[in-house]
């Protein structure tokens, strides 16, 4: 089998081997729960205890709650559940943009079947929410506004600071959740700077392992339980915990910052050449997405007159592995929301393709990626009924 050039990281991303190394231990010989008053048990929740620290100290986030979830779906509707569980419907209203993540968007669609007050803020061409339309949406029934700091799909990494200003001086009750899954890898994140209710990530978008994600809180924590049973940690993640996980978690956010400012000026570096090449090299070619405003590690084009599916698999057969539309919708082939709200046509909406480097990631693969990729473009328009 060829070498395979994984330009998907946006969908997931390999476990490091030190934060491998860093778990192995709590996997093997270190495999209990914590127990009160037992030796074993109570170095078990030390253990945890240090994995919490460890994060708000990289986070800047030292008077904050850390709560384990299963991953970041979950700490989105950990959140959103959370906050709304007991508000009355009439009273109650619940705010984020057209293109947010699905496990944001839908959950607000349960609400506003449920009779909340339920509004979506659309976007521009770039997927900037329009500042108008959030301050028409907010008053004083407002309770939440979800956001997700850098777009799963076009890499826009939306005006935080513009937003939380209109927000704050609009309703300052109102609180904030800020979903940063796709943002710690080159974003700075400084929670106390922030000055969000919520953050929200998950583990195996950061080189952490899968089945593990996080809420930051701030305290007290404006959250009910959503799940029950048996209570150890904390209320709002009742039930046996994962350790190993959450120790791997701690270190990989850890990592993370550490390495931010190198792993930016790299993928900087990355995007900005692999533009270069399929632009001089592919015409009909379309960003989606800012060019300026946008993660370092993304890249999104629409191709016209293809279907961005069919050079996805015969990349694959080149073992080349990237991404068409949200990676949260491969699957489905409706036009992507995020595309489509940005105003791509039915075309170059499905004729998309995202390719997200990671660390691994060398000029050399996306250079044979290039080569790979003009003679699929050139072979599939040849063929293509799409005029």
């Amino acid at each position: 089998m060829d070498k395979i050039i994984y330009l998907d990281h946006y969908r997931t991303t390999r476990t490091s081997p030190y934060v491998l190394e860093k778990m192995r231990p709590y996997l093997e010989e270190l495999f209990y729960m914590p127990v009160a008053f037992t030796q074993m048990g109570t170095d078990i929740a030390e253990a945890i205890e240090e994995a919490s620290e460890r994060i708000k100290k990289a986070l800047n986030a030292p008077n904050s709650e850390i709560i384990y979830t299963s991953g970041g779906t979950q700490a989105n509707n950990m959140v959103i559940h959370g906050i709304m569980r007991d508000q009355e419907p009439e009273q109650t209203g619940m705010i984020t943009s057209v293109i947010d993540h699905p496990s944001i968007n839908n959950a607000f669609d349960y609400y506003r079947k449920k009779g909340f007050e339920v509004k979506k803020v659309k976007v521009d061409e770039y997927g900037f929410w329009k500042t108008d339309q959030l301050e028409a949406a907010l008053n004083d029934n407002s309770k939440l506004v979800s956001i997700t700091l850098v777009n799963h799909t076009i890499g826009t990494i939306q005006r935080y600071n513009e937003l939380k200003k209109i927000i704050r001086e609009r309703n300052p009750k109102t609180l904030i959740h800020l979903d940063i899954s796709m943002a710690l890898m080159t974003q700075e994140i400084d929670f106390e700077a922030l000055d969000a209710d919520f953050l929200t990530l998950s583990s195996h978008k950061i080189y952490g392992p899968k089945g593990i994600g996080l809420i930051v809180s701030k305290r007290p924590v404006k959250l009910k339980p959503i799940f029950f049973g048996s209570v150890v940690t904390s209320p709002f993640s009742p039930g046996a915990e994962n350790v190993a996980a959450i120790v791997g978690l701690s270190y990989a956010i850890e990592e993370a910052v550490k390495n931010r400012v190198e792993h930016h000026n790299k993928m900087k570096a990355l995007q900005k050449h692999l533009m270069n090449q399929i632009e001089m090299k592919i015409d009909l070619v379309e960003l989606n997405g800012p060019v300026d405003e946008r993660a370092s590690d993304n890249i999104n084009y629409s191709f016209r007159h293809i279907e961005g599916e069919s050079i996805m698999m015969f990349l694959d057969f080149d073992s080349i592995v990237v991404a068409t539309g949200s990676a949260c919708a491969s699957s489905d082939l409706k036009v992507n929301y995020i595309l489509s709200a940005i105003g791509r046509d039915h075309e170059m909406a499905h004729g998309s393709l995202r390719i997200t480097p990671g660390i691994d990631t060398t000029k050399e693969d996306l250079d044979i990626f290039v080569e790979k990729l003009v003679p699929i473009v050139e072979r599939l328009r040849a063929q293509s009924t799409i005029r």
